[in-house]
């Protein structure tokens, strides 16, 4: 890529590119399909200082792998202690990729090649968000009071409590922790909008 650009016009084209994608990603599909607009800074800011970092390390003798894996675990050690859905923890992962995907400048690496890999990245959960909404499914998680009705030969009751509490009725129940202490359990249904 360097035979393309070089210097100051390298960092606009990669830093503009990087930002386009970043865009895309929180505006155009997370924020789109999902309610935690206070992760949408999150998002934009891990995938800023990650391109920083990643730009900065070109010609440095610190590995880049080394460089990388020092920022994930001061973000890991921060984001462990929030309760973070599995899809907000994917967008941040697809954010930081982003940033390496487009930070990262080499002679054997194409413009084409880097275009092609932000298009997929943002491709692909366009569409997997698109076909979810279209099927117009939702996922709930929640603490339930009814340790009781967990035996699988009381599926059907369960269903039915569960419909009747909340409205909607379950396509796919999941079971998580059971807290036999306090009779609760952390259960994740599969529910469509508007049944």
């Amino acid at each position: 890529m360097s035979s393309l650009f070089s210097g100051a016009d390298a960092l606009v084209f990669h830093l503009s590119a990087n930002l386009l994608c970043i865009a895309l990603l929180v505006k155009g599909i997370y924020l789109r399909y999902h309610a935690a607009a206070e992760f949408a800074f999150a998002h934009v800011m891990l995938n800023l200082v990650t391109f920083a970092l990643v730009w900065l390390m070109h010609g440095t003798t610190i590995d880049i792998g080394l460089g990388l894996g020092l920022f994930a675990i001061f973000g890991i050690l921060r984001y462990r202690t929030q309760a973070l859905k599995i899809i907000d923890l994917t967008y941040l992962f697809t954010a930081i990729g982003l940033a390496i995907i487009n930070g990262i400048e080499h002679e054997q690496i194409s413009v084409v090649e880097v275009v092609l890999l932000d298009l997929a990245v943002l491709t692909l959960p366009a569409l997997m968000e698109w076909r979810s909404a279209r099927r117009q499914q939702q996922t709930i998680n929640l603490v339930y009071d009814r340790v009781d009705l967990l035996d699988p030969q009381l599926e059907a009751e369960l269903m039915a409590d569960l419909e009747q509490r909340l409205g909607v009725r379950p396509v796919r129940v999941s079971l998580g922790e059971i807290d036999l202490l306090r009779e609760t359990a952390h259960l994740t249904l599969l529910v469509r909008r508007g049944s």
